[in-house]
């Protein structure tokens, strides 16, 4: 009988719980990080040129896309072209980068670049695949 009572008061029925908390806590922290590091991207198929170079990342830049149907985009979110004003002065010091998709409207890309010159910048990079 003192055997029994011997083997009971040592089974520990508890689970622990510590390696599956370690676990989520790894798993969020990569889902954060994984978010963090990769910026939105809107696809736009770039047109070729003969003379595209590559240039080298700016982190002041000022991104702006034009895709297929014409809208203006930045940060992978659709803008008004009106909001070109408040994004130029937001990003006093980068240059503005530029990307039109190669099916864009010629207008919307005018309207941009109009924009552009009424705030008095010229430094816009037209970003092209190379051949």
């Amino acid at each position: 009988m003192e055997e029994a009572k011997f083997l009971e008061d040592d089974i520990d029925s508890g689970i622990d719980l510590t390696p599956l908390i370690d676990v989520v806590f790894m798993l969020l922290l990569f889902f954060i990080l994984v978010a963090t590091f990769s910026p939105p991207v809107l696809q736009v198929a770039l047109p070729t040129a003969s003379t595209a170079a590559a240039v080298a990342d700016d982190p002041a830049r000022l991104v702006l896309a034009i895709d297929a149907a014409g809208a203006l985009h930045h940060g992978g979110a659709p803008i008004a072209i009106e909001a070109v004003s408040d994004l130029l002065s937001s990003h006093p010091a980068g240059a503005v980068e530029l990307r039109v998709d190669r099916a864009a409207p010629f207008d919307a890309f005018i309207g941009v670049m109009d924009r552009l010159r009424a705030q008095g910048r010229s430094d816009v990079l037209i970003t092209a695949k190379p051949e």
